[in-house]
């Protein structure tokens, strides 16, 4: 009888009684009569599942055919003490040698005459349930048997209830062993992580300091990873490290400290390495990857890696935080470098002083724009054919402590860096409306705008809102972009300048000659001034070639129906010059340094 598992084992109830009925018995022994007057007495209390056996070895046959899934269907056995080859107690030791029989209660039968109390002690304590003796009657026979049931029912939900109890308490190993790996583990590649990195530096550094040894780090990046997780997907992206993971496997032994260091990061902790062995090591795992590629749905992308090598020796007071800093900072400089290259750690890199002077700088953008730590100045633009200023080009400023001024030369690029210029251009635009309020009418803005800000959604509208609170006609602005910013997102920065042009704004291209395309992308981009580089401004007298250059330039603007600016103009020879070649407007000390206030 097979038997659902129960949370509890639970007493036999009456409801229970008629599936005791349908449990699989054994009676053996070698009178017929006992064998037939036991079964007929079963038979009249309801039991229909009764085989029988007048031999040993019958009881063995039963209990083996009984088998199936290595489960014993045979829920009880009556055996007579004068069974020829097996006593109960005989039985019980051959039931114990198999898991499927021991659960199966024994009920041994004496006759009366030959009743020895010591020897029901001794079969009681040999795992016989139950004692009886013939002859047997209606009223104690079924009963007796029926009580034997019910403990085997107790008994296989004892064992079901353990059966769970282990399975439960091994799952909880397996899931602590997973934790446990998972502590020291990454979850996607299988490889260490940088826990389990930071304790193997720890264990080198001891190394190195007590047996002169040395050892090497390497801190590898995947070039331009992020471009194929954003086109494929994250999955393909985790299928790509997989496969990345498993290439470095294979390239360092099982001595080596390989671990995923973050998204595309990894590194391996090498021991017992000279600087030289360090640096060809790094040299040959660059090659191995130079032009690795990775096909997905007809598209195939070519990855490789740069590598920053940090050597440890015995340098007293260094800890493990700096050895990965340092292999960090030197695999930012390979990248900065041009990629796919390796780059031994020098604390002189410049990359770093430049890294660090933004890391510093940018708190204070932020506190500036929190705190409107930000203000303009204006310089005038000289009209050449009327003789008067036209208009004046907003520069930003920033306040630092103590009253110090800095000018964008020591913001713009660390806020272009870290992502902060966009909202500076936006502070930009909606100060200089608000501030040509109080402008003569007759006097327009030039308002620089970078890059990025041609890729923000917050631009167009915020120039139409400010066009309608500050009721400023649209010509009096005039956004400029320098040239270099135009090409590096030429498509949609053309697309904004059409649409703020469309407001009735308008657009100077700035450091107009400085790009190798710069005739190339005048011809299709929607600008009205071009301000002509300074750089061929300011030597402009004795330099023929600048001559030549600022001469075509404005004379191909004028042809292109755009007029032209001469930024760095201060001397009057210089304007001079200029004027001789047509230009239409001078900017430039000679006119005016930058003011705080536009004069009325």
């Amino acid at each position: 009888m097979k038997l659902l598992p129960r949370q509890h084992a639970e007493p036999v109830m009456g409801s229970d009684v008629e599936g005791l009925l349908d449990s699989k018995i054994i009676i053996a022994g070698p009178k017929v009569s006992n064998i037939t007057f036991m079964k007929t007495m079963l038979e009249i209390s309801g039991f229909s599942n009764i085989l029988t056996a007048n031999e040993s070895s019958g009881v063995i046959q039963h209990l083996r055919q009984g088998i199936k899934d290595d489960i014993c269907d045979i829920d009880l056995i009556l055996i007579e003490s004068s069974l020829s080859g097996m006593t109960s107690r005989e039985l019980r030791s051959v039931l114990d040698q198999f898991d499927e029989w021991q659960l199966i209660p024994i009920i041994s039968l004496t006759e009366e005459s030959q009743w020895d109390h010591a020897q029901v002690l001794t079969d009681l304590g040999h795992g016989v349930t139950t004692l009886l003796y013939h002859p047997l009657t209606a009223e104690s026979f079924p009963p007796s048997v029926m009580t034997a049931l019910a403990v085997k029912k107790e008994r296989d939900i004892v064992a079901q209830r353990q059966i769970q109890l282990e399975d439960e308490l091994a799952q909880l190993k397996v899931m602590e062993a997973r934790l446990q790996f998972s502590v020291d583990h990454d979850d996607l590649t299988g490889l260490s992580n940088r826990r389990k990195l930071e304790q193997a530096i720890d264990v080198s550094l001891i190394q190195i300091q007590n047996f002169k040894t040395t050892s090497v780090l390497f801190y590898i990046d995947l070039d331009r990873f992020k471009v194929l997780n954003d086109a494929e997907g994250h999955a393909v992206g985790d299928a790509v490290l997989i496969k990345v993971a498993n290439s470095l496997r294979s390239a360092f032994s099982p001595q080596d400290t390989l671990v995923r260091i973050g998204s595309d990061e990894f590194a391996v902790l090498i021991d017992n390495i000279d600087e030289q062995q360090a640096m060809e090591k790094a040299e040959e795992l660059r090659s191995m990857f130079d032009g690795y590629s990775f096909e997905h749905q007809e598209s195939q992308y070519h990855l490789s890696i740069s590598i920053g090598v940090k050597f440890i020796s015995a340098d007293r007071g260094i800890i493990a935080g700096d050895i990965l800093a340092h292999a960090n900072q030197a695999c930012y400089t390979a990248q900065e470098r041009g990629r796919n290259r390796v780059h031994l750690y020098n604390s002189d890199d410049q990359e770093m002083d430049v890294l660090r002077h933004n890391v510093e700088w940018a708190p204070k953008i932020r506190t500036a724009l929190k705190q409107e730590n930000f203000l303009l100045e204006f310089q005038p633009i000289h009209d050449v054919k009327t003789n008067q200023v036209s208009h004046y080009e907003c520069l930003i400023r920033m306040k630092g402590e103590n009253n110090t001024l800095y000018y964008p030369n020591d913001f713009i690029p660390v806020a272009e860096a870290m992502g902060l210029i966009q909202q500076i251009d936006l502070w930009v635009v909606n100060h200089a409306f608000d501030l040509m309020r109080t402008m003569p009418k007759h006097i327009s803005l030039a308002i620089n705008l970078s890059s990025n800000i041609f890729l923000d959604h917050k631009l167009y509208p915020l120039v139409e809102k400010k066009l309608i609170e500050t009721s400023v006609e649209p010509s009096r602005i005039i956004f400029e972009i320098t040239e270099t910013s135009a090409i590096s997102n030429f498509e949609q920065t053309k697309k904004v300048v059409k649409e703020l042009r469309s407001l009735g704004c308008g657009f100077a291209l700035d450091d107009f000659g400085a790009g190798f395309n710069s005739y190339s992308y005048l011809k299709h981009f929607p600008v009205d001034i071009l301000k002509i580089d300074g750089g061929f401004i300011t030597d402009l007298e004795n330099d023929p070639v600048d001559q030549l250059l600022v001469k075509s330039m404005i004379d191909i603007a004028h042809s292109l129906g755009k007029k032209t600016v001469a930024e760095f103009v201060e001397q009057q020879s210089t304007m001079d010059l200029l004027k001789e070649y047509g230009i239409d407007y001078i900017q430039g000390f000679l006119i005016g340094k930058p003011q705080s206030k536009v004069p009325s």
